[in-house]
Parts: structure tokens; C-alpha cells; sequence
């Protein structure tokens, strides 16, 4: 097994197509072939179906060349750190929707001033996610919200806390938080998020019935419409954001209160990456000040 045999099948995953793979590598059709067909000898299993047409990878072929995608990239980063290459200028990072009008300025104008020239790509996106894409090699760190089940494979490091809270008008008293959401129709936020993951399970454990009569994947949305009088929610005083209580009636969610953790993920071993460090320092920043 070579590596040239790896980009061919990695190749053919991402293109769908022999012919196309044979392009992207520089290939005949018949050399990638004889390539697949070798490497399948090699390892004594099928990497493709070949009673379709085209054919199509297997269940195996499928691990097999995601699994390769991973360590293509690795090869990559060790030829850039042996050719003195490593300080890189350019990083990839993901962070939830929900931090990206308040927290994401602070990071990349922090971020460009601590390590001038340096060229940043962002992605917005759910927490699970974002998670597979730093697993995938696909993003240097994510900032989201803390993993419902354990991640071996990552590290995570905690960031801030935020107190969740049920919000409903001005106009209507702040009692119970229990009273507010069993009275007044419920605004959901996505229930796909693990933060509607937990907010699910705690009303659920409490035995609270909600009203819901709509999902709403962004909180500012949420909050907008809870100002306007169309029901109460339950959302995160964000990191940075401003207070809630400025343009809202508000409740401690259950007691002791339930919180969003904001957690910076990132591959094991990375913990002196000079981004990864200045992520961190810029959050402890913020916090202090």
C-alpha cells in the first residue's frame, strides 16, 4: 500500500467516478483502475461493488478511503513541519451561530492582531457538526457548545458559562419559571442543537408540558419575537451579548440554574498550538475585563 494508491481512492470518494478521479490525480482511467485493483490484493477485501454500474464503493471501501482522507492530511502536515513549514498562516476554525454576532468579532480582531497576516476561514454550524469536522481534519478548532457524550478523540477545554434563562415580555410578571412555561405559548430553539437537546431533557425531568408552537434556529430570532409578545423561551445570557433583562422579563431556567458551556475543541496534542493558546488567552481576556 502506497500513498499514491490512497489519493486514487480518496480521489474516487470525493469525485464519485473513476474517470473523474483519474483526472483529479493525473491518471489514466486503466492506471487508477490497476491502482484499486492492487491495493484491494493488498488488503484482501472488495473496495468496490463492481456488479453496478459504475461501480460503487463497498461498506469497507468507504471506511477505508475516509480513513485515508485523515491520513493524507496527516502526511501533509509532517512534510510542511520537516520542511520548517509549521508556523502556519492560515487557520480554519468553526463556531456556533449563536456566537457569531458577539463573541466571533472579538476572536478574529484579537486573533489578526496577535498574529499579523494571518489568513482565517470560518464556519458556522451546529455543535455535533462542527465537532466531526475537527475529527475530520477539516477544521483546525471549533468553539460550540460543551458535547453531550464524551469525545476520546478531541480535546475539550472549557471556555465560559451561561446561565440559561426563561425570558417572556416586559409585560408579564416574572413569577415561577415553571408557571411562565406551562402558561404562555413556548418558542423553541432548534431542537436538533444539543443545547435544545438539554433544554428537552430538563423540562422533560421535570415533568414540564410546554405549548410549543414553533423551532427557531437562531436566538436572536427567539428573543426578538419573545419582545413582541408572541410567547416565553428559554435561551443562554450570552458571552458578550447584552444584558437580557435590558428589553425582557426574566427567570432563572430551574435550581440550581441550568447553563450552556461554551467549549474550545481541538485534536489531542494541540495544546500549544499558538492559535489554540491565543483562543484561549483572548476568552480569559474578555472575561477579566
Amino acid at each position: 500500500m502506497n500513498l499514491q494508491q490512497l489519493k486514487s481512492l480518496v480521489a474516487i470518494l470525493e469525485n464519485n467516478s473513476f474517470s473523474a478521479a483519474a483526472d483529479k490525480v493525473s491518471l489514466s482511467h486503466s492506471a487508477i483502475s490497476l491502482q484499486i485493483r492492487t491495493l484491494e490484493e493488498e488488503l484482501g477485501q472488495k473496495m468496490f461493488d463492481r456488479s453496478t454500474r459504475p461501480a460503487t464503493l463497498t461498506a469497507t471501501g468507504r471506511a477505508t478511503a475516509q480513513a485515508a482522507q485523515k491520513a493524507l492530511k496527516m502526511v501533509e502536515t509532517v512534510r510542511l513541519v520537516g520542511a520548517g513549514l509549521q508556523h502556519r498562516d492560515q487557520i480554519s476554525f468553526g463556531i456556533v451561530p449563536t456566537e457569531a454576532q458577539h463573541l466571533l468579532p472579538v476572536v478574529l480582531r484579537e486573533l489578526q492582531h496577535r498574529q499579523p497576516g494571518i489568513r482565517i476561514k470560518v464556519k458556522s454550524g451546529l455543535s455535533g457538526n462542527l465537532a466531526l469536522q475537527v475529527l475530520n481534519l477539516d477544521l483546525d478548532f471549533a468553539i460550540l457548545t460543551a458535547p453531550i457524550t464524551a469525545l476520546p478523540e478531541l480535546q475539550v477545554q472549557e471556555l465560559v458559562i451561561e446561565p440559561l434563562y426563561v425570558i417572556a415580555p416586559k409585560h408579564i410578571p416574572a413569577v415561577s419559571d415553571g408557571a411562565l412555561l406551562r402558561a404562555h405559548p413556548f418558542i423553541a430553539f432548534e431542537n436538533m442543537t444539543w443545547m435544545g437537546h438539554q433544554v428537552s431533557a430538563r423540562l422533560q425531568s421535570r415533568g414540564i408540558r410546554v405549548n410549543e408552537i414553533m423551532e427557531v434556529d437562531s436566538l436572536d430570532a427567539i428573543e426578538k419575537m419573545v419582545r413582541e409578545g408572541f410567547g416565553v423561551s428559554i435561551v443562554p445570557q450570552r458571552f458578550l451579548a447584552p444584558p437580557l433583562h435590558e428589553h425582557l422579563n426574566i427567570v432563572p431556567f430551574c435550581a440550581p440554574q441550568e447553563t450552556r458551556r461554551l467549549v474550545l475543541i481541538h485534536r489531542a496534542g494541540e495544546e500549544t498550538d499558538l492559535p489554540i493558546a491565543n483562543i484561549r488567552q483572548i476568552i480569559d481576556a474578555q472575561i477579566r475585563a
